[in-house]
Parts: C-alpha cells; sequence; structure tokens
C-alpha cells in the first residue's frame, strides 16, 4: 500500500488520533486534507481525558480486555504506546514552541483491604516476571510516597513507568503542528457523510460543509479517525461496531492533597496537575452522544477519591464535564486497512486509550502509507474481524 506524494490523502476526524496521523502522513511525503466537523481541532474525546499512559494500571485493574489473549494483545500495544511519548512530547515542543506538561513520577494503586492488597501484590509479581518495573509496597510505605493517603490503606502497586500527560496541552500542540504544516489543509466545519469507491478502491469522500452545501474530495487514501462519529461515515463496507461510551470526571483543588503521583483507586484514579487541579474520573456509561453532567454521578467520583485521598472530600470543587470515548464490542481498537477497500484505512475505537495510543497510531497509519515497516503488530487490530452487516449510519 504505497501511494503518491502527489495525491492527497484524507483523514476524517480532528481530534488527537486525527492530527497525530495528518502530521505523520505529511511527515512521509504526502499532502493531507484534515477534515473536522467541529469548528476547531480536538475538542471532543482529546481534551475531556485525563491524559493517564498507564497501561499497567489498566492491566493490573483488569481494565484492557476481557479474554487473555485480547488482554495480552492490548497490553502490549499499549505499553508499546507509552514509550513513544517522550519522542512525541519533545517533538511537539521544538515544532511549536508550546509546553506540555508530562509527569513522569509514575503510579500507585492503592487498597483499603487485605483482600485488594493481596491482588495488588499478585499483580505486582506478574508485572516484574514480565520484566514490567512494578512493586508492593505496605500501606506505610504507601503513605510515606503519599502522605494524603487514607490511614486505613492497607497497601499499593507502584508502577514508576506509568506516566501522565496533560491531554488538553497536548492537543493544542498537536493542533497547533497541523495548523503550521504547509502540507495539511484543514477543512473545519466539515461532515464527511460518506465515502466513495470505485472498482474496490477509495476515490474519495462526499463532506457537507456547515450551511449545508455538499462537496466532494478526491484522494486515494482515507484515513478513519473520527472517533466515536467513525460509525456514522456512510458507505464503509462494514459494520465497525463503534459506540459512544461516555466518561464524566471533575476537577478539584489538590493542594492541600499535595499528590505527586496517579493515585487509583478500585474505580476511580486522582491525577494531579502541576496548577495544584487534581482530575478525578471517570464514569463509563451508555448514554449515546449526552455530554451533559450529572451531579450525582460527579459526587460519587467525588466520594470514591475520597476513599483513598481523604483530603480530595473536603476540597472545593473547579470545574466537571463529560467526554465520548470510541467503544468497541470487543474493546480493542480498530487500526489497519480494509481488506476489501484498497486504501482505505481505519485510526478508531481507542475507548479509554485514544491518549496513549494516539502516536504509535500515526506512525503505524504512515508506515502502512509509505510501505515501510510497522511498529508494531497490527494483526489483532485488523478490521477484518469485524464480519457484521453494515448498518445505517447514527446521528449524533
Amino acid at each position: 500500500m504505497v501511494y503518491r506524494s502527489d495525491i492527497e490523502a484524507l483523514v476524517v476526524g480532528g481530534g488527537l488520533v486525527g492530527c497525530l496521523v495528518a502530521r505523520a502522513l505529511a511527515a512521509h511525503g504526502l499532502g493531507v486534507v484534515l477534515i473536522e466537523r467541529d469548528p476547531e481541532l480536538g475538542q471532543r474525546a482529546s481534551t475531556a481525558a485525563a491524559g493517564m499512559l498507564s497501561p499497567q494500571m489498566e492491566a493490573a485493574e483488569g481494565l484492557l480486555a476481557e479474554s487473555s489473549t485480547r488482554a495480552e494483545a492490548m497490553l502490549a500495544f499499549c505499553l508499546a504506546g507509552r514509550d513513544w511519548y517522550p519522542g512525541l512530547v519533545d517533538s511537539l515542543m521544538r515544532e511549536t514552541g508550546l509546553e506540555i506538561e508530562y509527569r513522569t513520577r509514575g503510579t500507585l494503586v492503592v487498597a483499603t483491604d487485605s483482600i485488594r492488597a493481596e491482588a495488588l501484590a499478585t499483580a505486582a509479581a506478574a508485572h516484574a516476571a514480565a520484566d514490567l518495573s512494578a512493586e508492593f509496597v505496605d500501606g506505610e510505605q504507601a503513605r510515606r510516597l503519599e502522605p494524603a493517603l487514607a490511614s486505613r490503606t492497607e497497601g499499593g502497586l507502584l508502577l514508576p513507568d506509568d506516566h501522565q500527560v496533560d491531554s488538553v496541552a497536548l492537543v493544542g500542540a498537536a493542533a497547533r503542528a497541523v495548523v503550521d504544516d504547509p502540507r495539511i489543509r484543514l477543512e473545519l466545519n466539515c461532515q464527511v457523510v460518506g465515502i466513495e469507491t470505485a472498482a474496490g478502491r477509495v476515490t474519495g469522500v462526499r463532506l457537507e460543509r456547515a450551511g449545508g452545501a455538499v462537496d466532494h474530495e478526491s484522494a486515494s487514501l482515507v484515513v478513519i479517525a473520527a472517533g466515536a462519529w467513525s460509525e456514522n461515515v456512510a458507505g464503509l463496507p462494514r459494520r465497525l461496531g463503534v459506540e459512544p461510551v461516555k466518561g464524566q470526571m471533575v476537577a478539584v483543588d489538590g493542594r492541600a492533597a499535595g499528590l505527586t503521583h496517579t493515585v487509583g483507586g478500585a474505580g476511580v484514579y486522582c491525577v494531579p496537575r502541576g496548577d495544584g487541579r487534581v482530575l478525578i474520573g471517570a464514569t463509563v456509561e451508555r448514554a449515546g452522544f449526552d455530554v451533559s453532567v450529572d451531579e450525582a454521578a460527579i459526587a460519587g467520583l467525588v466520594a470514591a477519591a475520597a476513599e483513598y485521598v481523604p483530603a480530595l472530600g473536603r476540597t472545593d470543587r473547579l470545574s466537571a464535564w463529560a467526554g465520548i470515548r470510541p467503544g468497541t464490542s470487543d474493546e480493542l481498537p480498530i487500526i489497519g486497512p480494509d481488506p476489501d477497500v484498497e486504501g482505505l484505512v481505519y485510526a478508531t475505537g481507542h475507548y479509554r486509550n485514544g491518549i496513549l495510543l494516539a502516536p504509535i497510531t500515526a506512525a503505524a497509519v504512515a508506515a502502512l502509507a509509505g510501505g515501510s515497516a510497522l511498529p508494531v503488530d497490527l494483526t489483532p487490530f485488523s478490521p477484518a474481524r469485524l464480519r457484521g452487516p453494515r448498518k445505517d449510519p447514527r446521528n449524533g
């Protein structure tokens, strides 16, 4: 799958994945059109995320996939994605002059009962056996690491390589890099309403501009990176099964807690920022494209966080919001070429790991376009696994 540099590639979706895919394709010598339905880039799931780069925490909590085979494939992919972050942050800051808060203090998953502490100790041993940095600490050691932890803390899983990034700053820098790149043309306020094909090849897209005007863009490479809205594109040869999964979060004044690590507990995580905020998340709701904030859900998040860090239950709430994650039926992303339509590539369905996997996804798409070696085996994430009948697009 090699494309001539004088033929534009179309990237559908201007979130972090879409921006980094466009940037990577341009770096490989392609002219790129990036199409975004909103008036600005990255205003949906990307900026709503907490920015945790925590594949080991997700694995320890059983959040990566249901079966062991899928879990192993997803963990390997997420670990590879984590390794891309230092280079990505450095390159974006050099290109744009913008600061991106990238914290490498690590993640501490804590337990307040002996049964959960034992499970974390087992997880630590499993990670160490896989040559991953992990250490079980007892309650006293955990409180030395984070003095604001609850006095009944029984133990913790210390994951020094699970980091975090300020997703808002990251998306801002990625968007600036795209805007400043002369090889990339932006089409904002445009919704792709269909893929066009001929003789088993993609030929372009139909798009609807603000005001309702319908237009056409031609290309021999089209990348679907529209997150939860990917299913809305007509003309795809298969049902993707991508559905919106709502996640609510709250930011509180965390100065009294003084957290230096990301702190995870059962069903909640607390992510400290350099400006003194702590982000607490997140709910998992099948609620369509609803992004309203529910006070009961936010109160539940704060209460859950306070079980592990009591000071977070006694501080001011600063803001609350909701984002829409692109979930899939098997909880694996959809990345790679369509087996039936040449030139159609998917980069969607990242669910909880869009921030973590965006840079390695972009590198993989660029490698496909350039015919170079892939940075990771994409077989488990191939759209070829999706064999269900195509459904009518949903409105979002």
